[in-house]
């Protein structure tokens, strides 16, 4: 069968009904992905500097983006008169690769589903790279504005995180609209972009560092030229691996998943997190394979004695007299595969990170320099372009996008200060109805347990029935993968209320008539993973009630309280109150529990992460 993007399944797509939380009368931003890249969620995400700039903001490529009626091989001699790369040997195959493996042009609906809240025509495209994590939901067309070299500003058609849409990512926005033509810049008639700014909007456009949201007003950055250079690394930071916020939206899970823990498990022990201008791919179209660390890059180090050692070879050992160190593949590409993948048929999410995925002893990780980029200047290299590149079967007299330049990125070290952020709104209605939201709603009731759950449907009616109040927007809820862990709910005869992700306590549950499962309640880990904090579990004698908490003084604060370990790990949103000082009274240690729950952000503190014991 012939693998195309139905119209009718399309339509279906856009006929959605419109949830409360988003009424908007535009069918293209009424799609679950659109709806779902809203939501005001930042996971372990990343800090690549210590202050919010636009890292690159390099026009992208020409005319490719809404290419009306693209929706099968078939229709691939629009993509060709459009100008994108294609790839027409593998259209040949049986049975036919995806269409996104087949060409680098996309089609009006297909910009739709994808979540760009818009259905542009002929539209260019520009990835603009900033250092800190963007507020999904402050990101809009009118907050950028796109000096060219003509003298004239303009303002995107669309603007989105996609397709850097993991929790842990949403660094980049790529705009669309009419930037420039492929002319060279000192021909007659070129047009082209210069600077690149954000400006005011209708509300300001925001990013997430330490001390929570702040406005990126005022930011610009210029822009170079595509077809004159190819795409560049602009940050490489090397750190201990977490897969935590690793996920994207499940609308936007084809490629999913692709954390380096679902793809390599126990050997995924660092992570060297490329951040690129543009995208990386092998032709201009199909993506990287996890297996291509040998093809496109290659480490620099030195070793203990000052000597400096080239490390190219995935699956080798390096010994560097300080310890030992090997190069275990590529991850954030695509999910795992059965054998040795295949480029024709592989998924990859075309998004602007990769991560080399290293194991070893920590001293030789700490020798790392650089990473470089050859090219296909050095033998047994290959050549890297940005999506608008010429695919396998260039055709003649058509401009295609520049391959990188030769390359060598030096390496931030983040191996003791993980240096990332994680944020969440603290309101309901800044949420769509789902039953699986990546956050944890706790909600609270008097002379009741605590109720923890992902379901923003079963919090709304709650609270709009008034049984219960928000209390916080808690910490994550990650989505089922490798290494996650189901938090099962159960509830007691009595009226107490268990959350638990051991899977012999729950077999024990099961089998109790006193208790009864209410379901998964969400997901989290059994490991301390960097950037993750525990939550603790404690049993109160006085109610016979358990009490879940990211605060490890509680049975200081409250009389009669047993703390019964660790329930979980899990990414927090509300950082726990401070420790009471020893002569601290229950006054005191109220307010600084109502000083705590205050907080509607939450940063990742710059340290070591925690072991798992305790």
């Amino acid at each position: 069968m012939k693998p195309v993007l139905s119209k009718t399944f399309v339509a279906a797509l856009l006929a959605l009904p419109l949830c409360s939380a988003h009424a908007i009368a535009d069918p293209a931003k009424q799609t679950p992905a659109y709806i779902q890249l809203q939501r005001p969620v930042l996971i372990n995400a990343d800090l690549w500097t210590d202050k919010p700039e636009i890292l690159a903001a390099n026009y992208g490529f020409e005319n490719i983006i809404g290419v009306p009626d693209l929706l099968g091989a078939d229709d691939l001699p629009r993509a060709i008169a459009a100008g994108a790369g294609v790839n027409l040997d593998w259209a040949q195959l049986d049975p036919i690769p995806p269409l996104r493996n087949l060409t680098s042009a996309a089609g009006v609906l297909g910009s739709a589903v994808a979540g760009f809240g818009a259905t542009p025509q002929f539209a260019d495209a520009m990835p603009i790279e900033v250092s800190w994590p963007l507020l999904p939901g402050s990101v809009s067309p009118d907050n950028i504005a796109i000096t060219l070299n003509t003298g004239e500003i303009v303002t995107p058609q669309a603007a989105a995180l996609n397709p850097n849409y993991d929790h842990n990512e949403r660094h980049v926005i790529v705009v669309f609209g009419k930037f420039g033509n492929r002319l060279s810049p000192d021909a007659v008639g070129a047009v082209y972009p210069m600077v690149v700014s954000f400006v005011e909007g209708n509300s300001p456009l925001m990013a997430v560092g330490p001390e929570g949201p702040v406005s990126l007003t005022g930011l610009s950055a210029p822009s170079s030229n595509p077809y004159v250079a190819g795409p560049a690394l602009v940050g490489a930071k090397l750190s201990r691996f977490s897969p935590a916020g690793d996920f994207p939206p499940p609308a936007l899970s084809n490629a999913f998943p692709n954390d380096a823990y679902s793809l390599y498990g126990g050997n995924a022990q660092y992570r060297l997190r490329l951040f690129t201008s543009g995208g990386f791919s092998p032709d201009g179209v199909s993506g990287f394979l996890p297996t291509d660390f040998e093809t496109f890059f290659r480490l620099h180090a030195l070793d203990s004695g000052g000597n400096p050692i080239v490390l190219d070879k995935a699956g080798k050992i390096y010994d560097l007299g300080a310890g030992k160190i090997e190069i275990v593949g590529l991850a954030e590409v695509g999910a795992p595969t059965e054998g040795v993948p295949d480029r024709a048929y592989y998924s990859e999410d075309h998004d602007n990170y990769f991560d080399i995925v290293i194991k070893g002893d920590a001293a030789a990780v700490r020798l790392l320099q650089s990473v470089e980029i050859p090219t296909s200047g050095v033998a047994g290299y290959s050549d890297i372009y940005n999506p608008g590149g010429p695919g396998r079967t260039p055709q003649p007299d058509t401009t295609y996008t520049m391959p990188a330049r030769p390359q060598v990125f030096p390496i931030a070290h983040s191996l003791d200060q993980p240096r990332t952020v994680s944020h969440a709104s603290q309101s309901l209605a800044g949420y769509d109805l789902d039953s699986d939201l990546p956050v944890v709603f706790r909600l609270r009731a008097k002379d009741q347990p605590d109720i923890l759950t992902s379901d923003s449907q079963w919090a709304n009616q709650l609270v709009g029935g008034q049984s219960h109040e928000l209390e916080q927007v808690a910490f994550a809820n990650e989505t089922d993968r490798a290494g996650v862990s189901p938090v099962l709910a159960y509830t007691s005869a009595s009226g107490d209320r268990l959350y638990t992700l051991d899977p012999a306590e729950q077999a024990v549950l099961d089998q109790d008539p006193d208790w009864s499962l209410e379901g998964r309640a969400f997901g989290a880990f059994d490991r301390a993973w960097p950037g993750l904090d525990p939550v603790y579990r404690f049993y109160d004698k006085n109610t016979g009630r358990h009490i879940f908490t990211s605060d490890s003084h509680y049975d200081k604060r409250s009389q009669g309280a047993d703390n019964l370990g660790i329930a979980w790990y899990a990414a927090l949103f509300v950082p726990p109150p401070p420790a009471p000082p020893e002569s601290s009274g229950g006054g005191a240690a109220g307010v600084l529990w109502l000083l705590g729950l205050g907080l509607i952000w939450r940063s990742r503190r710059f340290m070591a992460p925690r072991s798992a014991a305790g």
